[in-house]
């Protein structure tokens, strides 16, 4: 068995309840194997937008090693913008399902 660390999370009591739905479906066994799953989940689907953020940073120190000013912008607030927009997809595309 791979080695494992006990973590302890907080989420809204609405999430906590729909999530109590596809264990009591019997969908997941336990919270522990949907949050499992939701995070393979999660990595799988963030694949292009993690090596994305890999060439952004790559980028920004080639730049800054250059002595160039790319931008008003720091790295923070760039990464800040592209978490938002993807915030903003995840609702638009998910909103039907969990209202």
């Amino acid at each position: 068995m791979p080695e494992v660390q006990r973590i302890n999370i907080t989420l809204p009591k609405n999430l906590v309840n729909k999530s109590k739905v596809l264990i009591d479906e019997g969908i997941y066994s336990n919270f522990s194997e949907l949050v499992r799953e939701g995070i393979k989940d999660e990595i799988e689907l963030n694949k292009n937008q993690i090596q994305k953020t890999k060439l952004i940073r790559a980028w920004f120190e080639e730049e800054k090693g250059k002595g160039l000013d790319t931008s008003n912008l720091s790295k923070e607030e760039i990464l800040k913008r592209l978490r938002k927009t993807r915030e903003e997809l995840w609702e638009e595309k998910y909103k039907h399902i969990y209202g």
